[in-house]
């Protein structure tokens, strides 16, 4: 099954050596951007340390050990993610009902639609007494398996208080127990907590990887795939997201967006955004086709072909000017922080005000 796992060769390779030779690490810390595959070799990994196949190739994916673990039911899978406040009681049972409703929800969407990003309703981190349950789980016997896997996703939502009490373990845990930290944002890890781990990187994908997978996996056709590999950042649960989720509206509404910036109409966007209840995920998509469509608009006066948006060339041709190349670059860069400021508690609404400002100034200015 680590087959499956596009564009990370160098990490799959690592991991099957790993338990080829049985040098397993007690510790590993998967990181890189989102949506590269790093919760889904993690889990692959667990697997193959528990697989009952006597095939060489493991994770088989069908035995009963795979089978639990592909539904996170395995009883020596450990699975921590950040969440608002559980009110655990000290046998590990959610006491808040609500709460409860937005767990099963969060492990819902993390087997049926991966790709898709899931809020919790409040502020999340992982917290003190979710570790202190899991140090005290460690303990106990194990059930079935060979290893017992630990994932932590999102290990950088630990505070420093969850993070130091949890140091003893990451260093010494149980014997026969995999600890999987998971992030996004190495630098806000503690340096202890990384030095008690193996790192792993994993690197954004390519393009050619993503469109193959959109093309293969997800039955997206060639020009949809083609411009949610090229507009997604290497990361490929924006590319599915992008090409499944009314990629044709999600685009249009993105040139409707410029269109406006174009002509400096800001009663008309302010109009529009008072009747849109804007997310997330959607601001987040918009920043992806714009910063398509930009890039085209660098790249147009001089390799017209080279495009993606090569329905829309006779529109962008009356926008784009070799002035306008040289300030693309910079323009990019500011729609990377953008993306990165939707990661924290921003308004939305507010964002793509500011979004709005910044590509008119870009497009009028003389």
């Amino acid at each position: 099954m680590f087959k499956r796992i596009k564009g990370q060769t160098q990490v799959i390779k690592l991991l099957q050596n790993a338990i080829l030779h049985e040098r397993i690490s007690h510790a590993y810390l998967f990181h890189g951007s989102d949506g590269v595959g790093k919760f889904i070799s993690a889990l692959y990994f667990g697997m193959a340390l528990n697989c009952q196949s006597e095939d060489k190739e493991k994770p088989c994916g069908v035995c009963a050990s795979c089978h639990k673990f592909l539904f996170l039911e395995h009883p020596d899978l450990l699975y921590v993610f950040p969440t608002t406040n559980l009110k655990l009681s000290t046998e590990g049972e959610i006491k808040d009902n609500e709460a409860l409703a937005q767990y099963k929800a969060y492990i819902g969407n993390k087997l049926e639609s991966p790709w898709q990003d899931f809020y919790f309703d409040g502020s999340t981190e992982i917290r003190k007494e979710s570790i202190s349950l899991l140090i005290k789980r460690l303990e106990l016997s194990m059930h079935e398996g060979k290893y017992r896997v630990l994932i932590i996703e999102n290990a950088d939502a630990m505070n420093s208080a969850t993070a130091n009490a949890f140091l003893k373990t990451l260093e010494e845990p149980p014997k026969n127990t995999v600890i999987i930290l998971i992030t996004e944002r190495l630098p806000k890890l503690l340096p202890t907590i990384i030095s008690r781990c193996q790192p792993v990187y994993f690197k954004p994908l390519s393009q050619k990887v993503i469109r193959e997978i959109l093309m293969e996996q997800f039955e997206v056709v060639g020009f949809a795939a083609k411009s949610a590999a090229r507009i997604c950042g290497g990361n490929l649960k924006a590319a599915i997201r992008i090409a499944r989720e009314d990629h044709h509206s999600a685009r249009e509404k993105a040139f409707e967006f410029l269109q406006l910036a174009a002509q400096g109409d800001t009663l008309q966007f302010l109009d529009q955004s008072a009747k849109t209840r804007e997310t997330i995920d959607g601001t987040r998509d918009l920043i992806a086709h714009l910063g398509g469509i930009i890039n085209d608009l660098a790249v147009l006066p001089f390799a017209a072909q080279e495009i993606t948006n090569l329905d829309k060339s006779e529109y962008l041709g009356q926008l784009a000017s070799e002035e306008l190349s040289e300030k693309v670059p910079d323009f990019l860069l500011k729609l990377d922080d953008y993306t990165r400021k939707l990661a924290g508690n921003v308004n939305p609404a507010l964002l793509q005000l500011n979004l709005f400002i910044s590509l008119r100034k870009l497009l009028l200015a003389k």
